[in-house]
């Protein structure tokens, strides 16, 4: 009997992890990722396509695309559609607005499981010959990284976060693909959010706005 119950014992941590790992997988296959896109994420095109092509790891509910042209202006032409024949797949018109920077941002709906996700990313128009390249636009933010902070006398306090704009690997939603933008994230909601909930949905690849509402959601039911 002892023999038996010490086996039980060495084998229940073993299990406790196997269910982690079950839950993991739940919660990452849980929502409609980003996987490609037309034109691609951070790519270079030397002209705008007349529409924009996104598909997702799962089928789609329902879909809201915004663009934002390099003048600040909106580059959609009407809203984004789901191919009915391929559920995965999105597109929305564009309009031109000139060459530089487009600022692409989601929101879904998860037609496997009804669960929300978001994302953004950007691609640039090459300028034609001869004409200058505007210079790049901020890309969509939620809080500024690494602005100059004030401090009591009013004068400028260096940054406290530094990360020379190393995207980590993993991350597409380009409002939260350094460490420094995460950083700036968890200072302006902290104490509003379960940092960790919030950390892990990121590192599987879910979408800021949907990171922040889970995560807020984690801090109040786990008070």
């Amino acid at each position: 009997m002892i023999p038996r119950l010490h086996a039980l014992r060495a084998a229940l941590p073993l299990g406790l992890a196997a269910l982690a790992l079950v839950a993991s997988a739940g919660l990452a296959s849980a929502h409609a990722q980003y996987a490609s896109s037309t034109p691609a994420a951070n790519a270079t095109v030397a002209s705008l396509p007349s529409a924009l092509q996104v598909t997702f790891s799962e089928e789609l509910a329902a879909i809201q695309i915004t663009v934002t042209g390099p003048d600040g202006s909106n580059a959609a032409s009407g809203t984004a559609s789901i191919d009915l024949a391929h559920r995965t797949n999105a597109s929305l018109g564009l309009r031109d607005a000139g060459p530089g920077q487009y600022s692409v941002v989601w929101h879904n709906v998860s037609g496997d499981d009804g669960d929300p996700n978001d994302g953004a990313f950007v691609f640039t128009v090459v300028a034609p010959a001869g004409q200058a390249q505007p210079a790049p636009a901020a890309p969509p933010a939620a809080a500024p990284a690494n602005a100059p902070a004030t401090g009591a006398s009013g004068a400028q306090v260096a940054p406290t976060c530094i990360d020379n704009g190393v995207k980590t690997p993993g991350i597409s939603d380009v409002r939260v693909d350094t460490y420094c933008k995460r950083q700036a994230i968890r200072d302006k909601f902290k104490g509003q959010i379960d940092e960790k909930t919030f950390n892990y949905l990121l590192s599987i690849g879910v979408g800021l706005d949907t990171a922040l509402d889970e995560a807020k959601e984690a801090l109040r039911g786990g008070s």
